[in-house]
């Protein structure tokens, strides 16, 4: 609580204080350089007693030897003439005078930066601006008193006074990288902290969003202080809390960046630095160590942070794994920069920290970091998204391709069935109808001519029944099926046969239908020999043949009867047949015969036909 005597008159030294002109743009500021202090125990900032000392002047707790949550009280006077101000309005600008304090100008109080005395402000980093209008001045000497009163330590900061302009520019600048910058960076960094945490509930196996999400705790605990205008609870635990956030801040950042980069040994060096914080921590609050052994162990491990980082820069260029390497590489330096700022100024307000940016910067690198990571992984997603679409469409292709052989090979079942039934039925009715009535025939001696008729039919059923035998495009079996039926005529008739036959692929088209023209083509043929030709031997064969650039199948009749003209206009029935059937077939038939010579019939069949 800060008690303020009522003003009993003004005791002055009779001695000015010393100034240091600032100029700025927007006008001339004036620091004060050295003052008048006193200090006393005690709630009551002291009224006399005071001695010249230079500007600022902070008693830092940890130098005095006192405890936290005892009363200390400073008061700070400077003289100035009212000739040494410019004209016009006037401001004052004060930083780091801590906590509660009051401004007095020639006794009469012009500002306090607190409500209530019970009011528990932070006024360490803060700055303050103080208007003061221009009667508060008297000619001659004056007098500034700024009273404050701590809990910890306690002083008054840096002094300026000048023409209202220019120290509102610069107090604003001052409030915005001291107070609005880092109060902006550190909440954005916690809400970015949860959101890790959050998203790690759902990925519990990347341990490393889970130390992410931890430092950001830590770090905001460590730096609230910076831009916090009260102590939110006990100062003795705030202090607690803010100074030992940077040892497992410094720890949590270390355990993050190491699983991250998947750095080896990284469970034996996480627990190990984790054993040397608690060790410390114990020992700092059991045998009353400076905090100081907090900061010196937070900049080894950010030196070691450093030296991997550094390697995992020039191991791995790119996004990923960059942007975390050059973050964790200036850790350290920004840390040094701020110490070598805490000793020139020794927290009077001369220093703006900049290690309070450091943890959102790399909870930013991380994000570059995993938003890169997770970009490759859509990209991945998304091209195995477009093999499993190419899969799944191949897949239904070879489905549908396998139904419709499917639903073929029934029908092909159903018509191989239905020829076996056909086939049967032939064999068992007709066939054996026609077997029965040439053996009577022969028996009761029949006219020859019946006999033929009814041998003749016999023979055509046998080949229509072997149409039906399921060849599969092979021409030469097919063939050869014939040949072994007209044996026996061509025996009775005095005829030799000559089998001339090379290797042909199959005729993928050659179904019953076709293969039924086919042996017509050939019965034809041979009927011709028997009835017409006179011939004593007939050779039957085929063999691969083009026509163009088609290739094909070339079968062929030939026998060394009598021979005839092969004029087109004295073609018999027989041959006009032939020719009917070989164009049904897509393919070509040709004859040659010179009497005398014999006769040969060709018939050509192409291995593919056109739809």
């Amino acid at each position: 609580m800060l008690a303020i005597p009522p003003s009993v008159g003004l005791a002055q030294s009779g001695t000015l204080s010393e100034l240091t002109q600032l100029k700025k743009a927007e006008g001339v500021i004036l620091e004060f350089t050295e003052g008048e202090y006193s200090l006393a125990d005690g709630a009551t900032p002291p009224a006399d007693g005071f001695e010249p000392g230079s500007s600022p002047k902070v008693y830092q707790i940890n130098y005095e030897g006192w405890t936290f949550g005892d009363y200390h009280s400073v008061t700070g006077r400077f003289s100035i003439e009212r000739d040494a101000l410019p004209e016009g309005p006037l401001a004052l600008y004060t930083i780091s005078t801590r906590d509660q304090f009051v401004v007095l100008v020639n006794g009469a109080e012009v500002f306090r930066n607190f409500a209530s005395v019970s009011d528990k402000k932070l006024s360490w980093n803060r700055p303050y601006l103080v208007a003061l209008a221009p009667r508060v001045f008297q000619d001659g000497a004056n007098t500034i008193e700024i009273r404050a009163v701590s809990q910890g330590s306690v002083g008054v900061g840096r002094v300026l006074i000048g023409e209202s302009s220019a120290v509102q520019s610069y107090y604003s600048s001052q409030l915005f990288w001291r107070i609005t910058a880092p109060q902006i960076v550190n909440y954005t960094m916690l809400l970015l902290g949860m959101l890790v945490f959050l998203f790690w509930l759902k990925r519990r196996h990347e341990i490393e969003l889970l130390f992410l999400a931890l430092s950001t705790f830590f770090w905001f605990a460590r730096y609230f202080h910076f831009f916090a205008a009260d102590i939110p609870f006990n100062l003795q635990l705030f202090s607690d809390i803010s100074e030992n956030a940077s040892l497992y801040g410094s720890w949590s950042t270390m355990a993050f960046y190491f699983y991250f980069i998947r750095l080896r040994y990284t469970h034996q060096i996480v627990l190990g630095s984790l054993a040397v914080a608690l060790v410390i921590s114990v020992l700092q609050k059991a045998l009353g160590w400076e905090w100081t052994v907090f900061y010196v162990w937070s900049l080894v491990l950010s030196l070691f942070m450093a030296g991997v980082g550094v390697v995992s820069l020039f191991r791995h260029r790119d996004l990923e794994y960059g942007a975390l390497g050059l973050a964790m590489a200036a850790t350290p330096i920004f840390a040094l920069i701020d110490i070598y700022a805490a000793f020139r100024f020794g927290g009077s307000g001369g220093a703006i920290y900049i290690s309070v940016f450091m943890p959102f910067l790399y909870t930013f690198a991380f994000l570059l970091s995993f938003g890169k990571r997770a970009l490759d992984a859509f990209n991945s997603s998304e091209n195995a998204k477009t093999v499993l679409e190419r899969r799944i469409a191949e897949t239904k292709a070879e489905l549908a391709e396998s139904e419709e052989a499917r639903q073929q090979l029934r029908v092909e079942q159903a018509i191989s069935s239905e020829h076996g039934r056909l086939m049967q039925e032939m064999h068992d009715g007709i066939g054996s109808n026609l077997v029965t009535a040439l053996a009577v025939a022969r028996q009761q001696n029949m006219p020859e001519s019946t006999i033929k008729t009814l041998s003749g039919a016999l023979n055509d059923l046998k080949l229509t029944v072997d149409s039906l035998e399921p060849v599969e495009g092979d021409i030469v079996a097919l063939i050869g099926n014939l040949r072994h039926r007209m044996a026996g005529d061509l025996k009775a008739a005095g005829i030799a046969c000559k089998w001339e036959v090379e290797s042909c692929d199959n005729l993928p088209w050659l179904d019953a239908t076709n293969a039924l023209h086919v042996l017509r083509v050939f019965q034809e043929a041979i009927s011709n020999v028997l009835t017409h030709s006179g011939a004593s031997v007939i050779s039957i064969g085929c063999k691969e043949a083009k026509r163009g650039d088609i290739k094909g199948v070339e079968a062929h009749i030939v026998d060394d009867g009598i021979g005839y003209e092969a004029d087109i206009g004295s073609q018999g029935k027989g041959l006009i047949n032939i020719q009917a059937r070989a164009e049904a077939l897509r393919g070509a038939m040709e004859q040659e015969s010179r009497v005398g010579y014999g006769t040969r019939i060709t018939l050509w069949l192409p291995y593919r036909r056109e739809a």
